[in-house]
């Protein structure tokens, strides 16, 4: 790494998604990395690189002091780039950044890149991102929203709207869906129109100052965290505007500073009214509270005081092989302290309500009350339709009803996002070996044996237990510890060795396959004249020429070097392979060409 001129900020190469395409539909998300990109730049000169790249020409022509990969993106408006040669620059620090929110289905394409890209060390905006990724929040830390004070000020308008209401409200949003009717029953209101971010109808809503000005001539502006207590840019924005804050009390707000009638109204829909009924009727109250939280977030939550990245990387230079770095709050600085301590990061403990669903569901299940589990999953599903551990659970469910085709129908559902949707280099290390499983529940056993190894460098203790089924059945004596296990988003309850394969057996029971669960609980397998095992000849049918001819191209790429060119995804064709495969053969240029001819072919004549 560079020596650091102390008279000069330190340079930081960011590497950020191509958020531009957003600028036609939901225009604010295009802002909100704008203004991270300035956030960063209150201590580093910052170079975004936002293009498909090759990592080490970029270091090598700018030199930077630290490296910042974003990554975990959901949005469909902007486009994940393409990174190569990351590991060319051992002499730089990396850091990774989860910009999304800590329950996105794209977890799993994060950690993936982690893993790809060398890095260990991560940021998060969420404040409860170490609650949704447990196996990695030792080395995770919040780098929270904040606002920017140039655009949310106090503009002095007249106070005209008694209250607005803007954002989403759907199943995310228990409290808005609750609170929301019941303001707009009683008092005047400007209503925001919801709008997705991929709709062009999204450009329409207010964004930037216009949004601002029209908080700061509002009274009261509620809104929530979602059904996680999650702490969202408006907690910081309505307040900022000189507008009083009307929300849920949640851990993650108090440690955001926030308290009660001093500075914001926590309220639900049991007291909402007479609450507002109250300040309504003592306006001075009304401006006491909102002048605390304008206060409030100028002191602490603007641009100017998300120092975390930058402290990171100053603790870091110094850091010597006794010590680590903790976060003392999700708000609070980073410092070092000695590996020995039992010091830890203090990350917010939450009250999400699907953590609380999931773990309830797991309890159900573990009792073998697969019916009430499933009810549990699905109202998981009920807050956040594309959550994957609840999507995880509920193959699981299928599996111990005997229900072997809606477990992989799943499955492939959760590879398919991270692999395709989201084009990450690898799946989900539990999501791939409960895959794999369902493939043996569905009794292709030798298409799950050819395929365990597509992702060789992927390793996890569940992994492990599958891969010695599909190696030989009745063999546990290689049932060891995990051996650096990839990291996953999935907290499944523990079990030994002996208590996963009986589990197992028993599933494999309830899927009409009798001779595999047998021999999982050691009973001898039956051998022909030939020594051949009768239960894996009848597992080796299940090939097929669809899968053989998959296999075949798969193999012929492997054979000629062509790597570059695999589709990165299984040689089935639920997950289209030869799409993919034809994809990579033709060059983008001229598949954009063919669109457009088909696409004026397509068109009537006139």
């Amino acid at each position: 790494m560079n020596s650091i001129d102390t008279h000069r900020k330190p340079k930081l190469v960011f590497f950020q998604w191509d958020h531009q395409p957003n600028a036609n539909a939901a225009g604010y998300l295009l802002l909100h990395m704008q203004q991270q990109v300035k956030c960063l730049s209150t201590h580093f000169e910052v170079v975004v690189v936002n293009r498909d790249c090759d990592c080490a020409e970029i270091c090598e022509r700018y030199e930077p002091d630290l490296t910042l990969f974003e990554s975990g993106y959901r949005s469909h408006g902007s486009r994940r780039i393409k990174i190569t040669n990351t590991g060319a620059c051992a002499g730089v620090p990396k850091l990774g950044l989860h910009n999304a929110d800590p329950w996105c289905d794209r977890r799993s394409g994060f950690l993936s890149d982690m893993e790809q890209w060398g890095i260990e060390t991560y940021f998060s905006i969420a404040t409860l991102a170490p609650e949704y990724m447990p196996a990695v929040k030792d080395n995770l830390f919040v780098w929270p929203n904040f606002i920017d004070p140039e655009v949310f000020q106090d503009y002095h308008h007249h106070k005209i709207i008694p209250v607005t209401l803007t954002g989403q409200v759907n199943g995310l949003y228990p409290w808005r869906q609750k609170v929301f009717p019941i303001i707009r029953d009683h008092y005047p209101c400007l209503v925001s129109p919801q709008h997705s971010y991929e709709s062009k109808l999204a450009s329409q809503l207010l964004s930037g100052e216009a949004y601002a000005r029209a908080l700061n001539a509002s009274l009261f502006v509620p809104t929530c965290g979602t059904m996680a207590g999650e702490v969202v840019r408006k907690h910081f924005e309505i307040p900022a505007a000189n507008s009083c804050l009307v929300t849920e009390r949640t851990a993650g707000l108090q440690a955001a500073g926030f308290v009660d009638m001093e500075n914001c109204v926590f309220t639900d829909h049991h007291d909402v009214v007479e609450r507002l009924e109250y300040l309504f009727a003592h306006p001075a109250e009304i401006q006491r509270i909102s002048a605390a939280g304008h206060s409030l977030v100028h002191a602490r939550h603007t641009l100017n005081h998300r120092p975390q990245i930058y402290q990171w990387f100053m603790l870091n230079r110094g850091l010597r092989s006794g010590e680590k770095i903790i976060q003392l709050g999700p708000f609070a600085d980073l410092a070092k302290v000695e590996r020995t301590s039992q010091q830890e990061s203090i990350h917010v403990v939450g009250e999400a309500g699907d953590r609380a669903l999931l773990k309830q569901g797991d309890l159900l299940l573990e009792q073998g009350r697969v019916e009430e589990a499933k009810c549990c999953y699905l109202s998981c599903l009920g807050y956040v339709s594309y959550l994957p551990e609840a999507k995880l659970r509920l193959a699981i469910c299928a599996l111990c009803e005997g229900d072997a085709d809606h477990a992989y129908d799943l499955m492939v559902n959760l590879i398919t996002i991270t692999m395709i949707d989201y084009g990450a280099s690898d799946p989900d290390p539990v999501e791939w070996a409960y895959f794999l499983l369902a493939l043996v529940c569905k009794g292709h056993f030798e298409r799950a044996r050819r395929l365990q190894d597509f992702y060789p460098c992927l390793s996890h203790d569940e992994l492990r237990r599958v891969r010695l089924i599909l190696e030989q059945p009745g063999n546990r004596a290689a049932s060891g510890g995990p051996r650096n296990d990839r990291k996953s988003i999935h907290q499944l309850p523990r079990r030994s060795d002996h208590e996963w394969f009986s589990w197992v057996a028993d599933i494999l029971e309830r899927c009409q396959k009798p001779d595999l669960a047998n021999a999982l609980r050691h009973v001898p397998v039956v051998v022909n004249e030939t020594g051949e095992r009768l239960g894996s000849r009848r597992f080796k049918r299940d090939l097929g020429w669809p899968l053989r001819f998959f296999l075949g191209i798969d193999g012929l790429m492997i054979k000629l070097r062509l790597n570059s060119l695999r589709p990165n995804v299984p040689p089935l064709p639920e997950f289209r392979y030869v799409r993919y495969l034809a994809r990579g053969l033709v060059p983008r240029s001229q598949r954009t060409r063919l669109r457009k001819i088909r696409m004026a072919l397509s068109r009537p004549s006139s």
